[in-house]
């Protein structure tokens, strides 16, 4: 009825009503009423806002409550979009309470709201009885939650929740750093990796926000060793960060921890989970319930040495190859790399995390077992951290040259100064010329890597399969992000599974319009990844999958623009222009919020390929044939830079 409108809002009410008398502790019926008076109080709201400026040149008397949404326009019964506010929070707060199985959708838009109430509580001076209402049923909606939730359940918002511990609104902010400090203390192994990049921030206010909630946790840990990992953890990640920003001497390769790195070799073992995926992600109760019993973390895997040799990456920043050993007696990979601001990787892994779930939720991603391959990163400062290495990959670009050079379609000493020729000479301003010569030149081949490295027709299928499925996944997500620079080292094969692994995540958020050669392409769809298809190319498994992966993004808009919003608060570094202060960023970023509107356009399908002006909605097929001709297009790709590699 609500969906089809086909009955009043007290009709519908009365009926979510009697479902939740009959099933009281149903999470799905208190999740989907919520849904329901979410989307009544974001109408109301638009409706009231948009009568506001009618009214603006009455003078002061006549100006509207921002905060209460009244205006003198008579809007017949339409009650201010604020008075649902609680009733919203109430419902989604109860859905978590009885169950985990939409704590992901429930949770960060509860959040949302919440910061958004206090936000706007701070610009409007309005003091009406009904505001103040409003605002102690808010408060105490959050108080109750706070103190009835297990503390698992708030891990699944921690990144949200420390994105928000310099809110402007005071009672926010120390209700906000009260959570965290509870999650700190019940998990402290997994709380304070999120928090090591914030206790490190170059904002005086956040860096003491994250101190003093750390500090609180330590006092309130009744253990001796259970103190002790708070000062074990943050001499750990002293000596991590100057591994990470150490250069070594010219054309050196390895280096020997125990002589560059003395002091973290011997503060080994150490009482520190190893920051790999499966200690970092939360597990949900099997029965779907809430239980406060339930174990979210399996048995700790802790870092007992590190081995003595330490690669050195050949790029520009020199970022190197560690191994820990786990007091499970494994060996874990990371690269600890210097001048990158890990938190875009780190938040993508997040998305991905919520992506995956919601994958396994719906019921057309979950036949075709869809998902993102993620690993863990760990930002340390602002401008350092640990990335796990992610085993048995191979850079695209690798694969290409190696059947191109064993079919002597390329040398390194010729080849590349014979294409940049190309590139010079080629004076014509139609690009798609410049690709028909070189596509000539370079046949595509990369099916035959594949039947090389998986000869059983078995293994070769669900291979040829894992590589389509996953490059269409990350196809959909990587466009809806903004994610640029795929060139073939950032997007790897996982020479077991055929699956992509896609990494570097630093040119996200449409930053590849910005550069030199602008990025004129949605994603890398390049001759070589559609080879590897089979013979129906971009059609049959491809399309499909695409349009299910849109359908997914678009179905959960609210869910992961939720996720996303961090940024907005906690922005880049390439956002910030030098120090600013904890009241600027709350206030938000406008290249931020200029981020997220794009992405909130692209999620509606009103905002269709690279660079694009708003248009009316498509749907999710049609927004995934637009993009995949616009991927394909010969203009485009002649367009890209040139070792982008388009012809690859």
């Amino acid at each position: 009825m609500a969906e089809t409108g086909q009955g009043g809002r007290s009709d519908i009410t009365g009926l979510f009503e009697r479902a939740m008398a009959m099933e009281k502790r149903s999470e799905k019926c208190y999740f989907i009423y919520a849904q329901y008076l979410d989307q009544l109080m974001r109408d109301a709201k638009q409706r009231q806002e948009a009568a506001a400026p009618k009214t603006a040149g009455a003078g002061r008397a006549n100006s509207q409550d921002r905060l209460s949404g009244r205006s003198r326009i008579p809007l017949g019964e339409d009650q201010p979009y604020l008075e649902i506010l609680p009733l919203v929070l109430t419902n989604y707060g109860t859905s978590v309470q009885c169950g985990t199985h939409h704590i992901f959708e429930s949770l960060p838009r509860l959040l949302t709201l919440w910061f958004e109430f206090g936000s706007q509580q701070m610009s409007s001076r309005s003091t009406s009885v009904k505001v103040r209402q409003v605002c102690t049923s808010i408060f105490g909606t959050i108080n109750s939650l706070a103190n009835a939730l297990p503390q698992y359940a708030w891990l699944a918002v921690l990144p949200q929740l420390i994105s928000r511990i310099c809110h402007q609104n005071i009672e926010v902010q120390k209700a906000t750093r009260q959570i965290i400090t509870r999650i700190t203390q019940a998990y402290p192994q997994q709380a304070l990796w999120a928090l090591a990049a914030v206790n490190k921030s170059t904002v005086y206010a956040r860096r003491e926000a994250a101190s003093e909630i750390i500090t609180s946790a330590k006092k309130h840990t009744e253990s001796e060793e259970g103190k002790a990992l708070y000062g074990q953890f943050a001499a750990l990640c002293d000596q991590l960060i100057k591994l990470c920003n150490h250069m070594p001497p010219k054309n050196v390769r390895v280096l020997s921890a125990k002589k560059e790195c003395a002091p973290l070799v011997r503060m080994l073992p150490i009482d520190v989970v190893v920051p790999i995926s499966s200690m970092l992600t939360l597990s949900l109760p099997a029965s779907g319930r809430t239980e406060k019993s339930h174990k979210p973390f399996s048995d700790s895997i802790t870092i007992a040495g590190i081995k003595d040799e330490v690669g050195i990456m050949a790029s520009l920043q020199k970022p190197k190859k560690i191994t820990l050993i786990g007091s499970n007696g494994l060996e874990y990979t990371f690269l600890a790399k210097p001048k990158d601001d890990l938190r875009k990787d780190n938040r993508m892994m997040e998305f991905a995390g919520v992506l995956n779930r919601l994958f396994a939720k719906d019921p057309a991603s979950r036949r075709r077992n869809l998902y993102i391959r993620r690993f863990a990163v760990m930002p340390l400062t602002e401008d350092c951290g640990l990335v796990e290495w992610v085993p048995h990959t191979t850079g695209l670009r690798h694969c290409i040259e190696a059947i191109y050079t064993a079919e002597g379609l390329f040398d390194r000493s010729k080849t590349n100064h014979s294409i940049r020729n190309a590139y010079e000479k080629w004076t014509d301003k139609r690009k798609a010329g410049l690709m028909e010569k070189l596509l000539a030149t370079f046949p595509p081949r990369l099916h035959r890597w594949f039947l090389a490295r998986f000869p059983e027709p078995a293994a070769w299928l669900a291979a040829r399969l894992a590589w389509t499925r996953t490059t269409a996944v990350w196809s959909m997500v990587g466009h809806i992000t903004g994610l640029g620079d795929r060139h073939g080292e950032n997007i790897l094969v996982d020479a077991t599974s055929g699956d992509v692994v896609q990494i570097d995540f630093a040119c996200l958020f449409d930053k590849g319009l910005t550069l030199e050669k602008p990025e004129m392409v949605p994603f890398r769809l390049t001759q070589n990844i559609i080879d590897a298809f089979g013979v129906s190319g971009i059609e049959g498994v491809f399309r499909r999958v695409a349009e299910i992966t849109l359908q997914v993004l678009r179905t959960h808009r609210t869910t992961l623009i939720s996720v996303l919003e961090t940024f907005v608060h906690d922005p880049l570094v390439e956002w910030t222009h030098g120090h600013r202060t904890a009241e600027e960023l709350e206030r938000g970023n406008p290249q931020a919020k200029d981020a997220m509107a794009t992405i909130e356009g692209r999620l509606t399908g009103t905002l269709l390929g690279v660079s694009s002006s708003p248009s009316l909605p498509l749907s999710a097929a049609g927004q995934a044939h637009r993009l995949i001709e616009e991927a394909i297009d010969r203009e485009n790709l002649g367009q890209m830079y040139i070792w982008w590699m388009a012809w690859n």
